[in-house]
């Protein structure tokens, strides 16, 4: 586009144009924003590290309780043979003194049976948990690889937006320095009160409230290619030729 060879309304066409673009790339990043789609990632992503956290801790606190039940039943083996030992040695002679280690030892033997069944069932629980940690890693690993790629698409799609609405900016800067300014005052004024200042004459009418234009309006804005407003809008009427 060569500026320094457009008229006033040829400029004014641009400018909207330019205009539209920048909030064009306005949506743009606000839609990119709402999509929420990077904090959707990051909770998945956080949800499952704790998770991992939880069966850790849950973990070692099941490690903590093999271990002592582990030596509690350490302890109970000694105390069985022990007892086995009084009672088959054959220094014992009291049938009385006999009958109550061996009500002691099956005491022992129901305690180790406990011990015992509660170690199997932890170790159970623990190959359960293992089987969720890696399962809950596996997702965790392929979440952090997700959320990198979002990350990058994102901030990729960031510094086009500002890469094109700094294009857009220079391009309109450059209009602007050659408009009248009263006129870029008017076109101002009727940006913020009807949002497009200058529309295109569609089908002979007016492309911003859609009324018919009178013929004379038409072939003045065909041969001469002045300023007019609308007379229903206000708005700048542009023909393209």
């Amino acid at each position: 586009m060569e500026v320094g060879k457009l008229d006033n309304l040829d400029l004014l066409w641009q400018l909207q144009k330019h205009d539209n673009n920048l909030e064009n790339i306005r949506e743009g990043l606000e839609r990119l924003q709402s999509q929420g789609t990077i904090k959707k990632v990051s909770n998945s992503t956080k949800k499952a590290e704790l998770k991992l956290n939880d069966l850790k801790v849950r973990a070692r606190k099941i490690e903590n309780d093999l271990n002592k039940n582990n030596s509690t039943l350490k302890n109970l083996d000694f105390d069985l043979k022990e007892v086995e030992k009084e009672l088959y040695n054959g220094n014992i002679k009291d049938l009385k003194q006999l009958g109550y280690l061996d009500k002691e030892r099956e005491e022992i033997r129901k305690k180790i049976d406990k011990k015992e069944m509660e170690i199997l069932g932890q170790m159970e629980e623990m190959e359960k948990l293992k089987e969720q940690f890696i399962e809950i890693e596996e997702d965790f690993d392929k979440l952090k690889i997700e959320y990198t790629e979002v990350l990058e698409e994102y901030e990729k799609l960031l510094c086009e937006f500002k890469e094109r609405a700094d294009k857009e900016v220079l391009e309109k800067e450059e209009i602007i320095s050659q408009i009248d300014k009263k006129l870029l005052k008017k076109y101002i004024q009727l940006q913020k009160i009807k949002g497009n200042a200058v529309v295109e004459v569609i089908d002979l009418k007016c492309g911003g409230c859609n009324v018919l234009l009178p013929t004379v309006i038409i072939d003045r804005l065909r041969f001469e290619n002045e300023i007019i407003h609308c007379e229903n809008c206000d708005r700048i009427l542009y023909y393209k030729r």
